[in-house]
């Protein structure tokens, strides 16, 4: 008896724990999606201006609103998708750093232009001294620093120029497909109505939640394998209950009550499978770099509670019938 439930301990934390690691690729490919869309969230706008403004105007008005707060502005080349001027005020959402750190607040309104790039150019780079440069156009652009992570997306190919105050009051706006994404999510009509805009939407992007309705699609093989391993916990109470109807058997022939087995049966069960699940959780996370855990623990939890209650109407349907033969 104690090496079933020694098994059923076991048995439960290895599910739990490679839920953790199920958890961790969705985190990973969550991380994924947004660095091939620039970096941008799911809660980003496309912006069509209705006059024809330069960039500095258009970051003027988002640097000198109150209602506008921890925005970042990007001007995307239309003929070139890795080209992209940028613009952030406040604390706006930054991409992973490999070497040297984003923009500041002081390049965007600098006389020199700056850039960071993705990690595609790090050997692409020329550098003389200290500082690294891209040369662009002829000409040689500083770099403070280049984006990526250890995965591969998009955003290894991106360039992020900060322009020089000249450049952004010579640049046409709207000759630049201009996309708005905050910290959090934004008042469209806020935002209309300080840009003067003649369209605004959400972007769209194939691979967001919300508006496309796509997010089930990007992770389907992690929440296939999710049920999977919930099928698994069914699993285990099948075995669990048939591997020990002989012993409910001679339990009921020696007199017990079928109410107090039932109790007994369950509370033994809900100790085993809870420490099970606490344990390969626990592990789980140590052995990772999951960083949000609710939805890992609300899975978790669920999971725990089904399986008991499953557990709890076989065990009962089971005493029944071996009680009234």
């Amino acid at each position: 008896m104690l090496t079933k439930r020694i098994f059923v301990l076991l048995y439960t934390a290895v599910l739990a724990l490679a839920s953790v690691f199920l958890f961790v690729k969705i985190q990973q490919r969550s991380l994924i999606i947004q660095l091939d869309n620039h970096n941008l969230s799911a809660n980003a706008y496309h912006v069509v201006l209705r006059e024809r403004e330069s960039m500095w105007d258009v970051t003027q008005k988002i640097e000198k609103s109150k209602k506008i707060k921890n925005v970042q502005v990007h001007f995307q080349d239309k003929k070139n998708k890795d080209l992209t001027y940028f613009f952030g005020t406040g604390n706006f959402e930054v991409p992973p750093m490999i070497t040297g750190s984003f923009f500041g607040s002081g390049a965007f309104d600098s006389e020199v232009e700056v850039v960071i790039v993705g990690k595609s150019y790090e050997k692409k780079l020329y550098k003389p001294k200290d500082q690294e440069y891209l040369k662009m156009d002829s000409k040689y652009v500083p770099v403070l620093g280049i984006m990526g992570d250890k995965y591969t997306s998009d955003l290894d190919k991106q360039i992020f120029i900060a322009p020089s105050i000249e450049k952004s009051k010579q640049l046409n706006a709207n000759s630049f497909r201009i996309v708005i994404d905050g910290k959090k999510k934004l008042d469209k009509n806020t935002l209309k109505n300080l840009l003067g805009a003649k369209r605004i939407a959400h972007l769209p992007q194939r691979h967001f939640l919300i508006n496309q309705d796509s997010w089930i699609l990007d992770h389907y093989r992690e929440l296939l394998m999710l049920l999977v391993l919930f099928i698994m916990v069914i699993f285990g109470i099948v075995i669990w209950t048939v591997n020990n109807r002989s012993r409910y058997i001679e339990l009921l022939k020696n007199k017990k009550e079928p109410t107090q087995l039932l109790f007994e049966e369950w509370e033994f069960y809900t100790l085993l499978t809870g420490l099970g699940t606490v344990f390969g959780v626990l592990g789980g996370i140590l052995l990772t770099d999951l960083t949000d855990y609710v939805a890992l623990l609300v899975y978790n939890v669920c999971a725990f509670l089904i399986n008991n209650i499953v557990y709890v109407i076989l065990l009962r349907k089971q005493i029944d019938g071996l009680n009234r033969s």
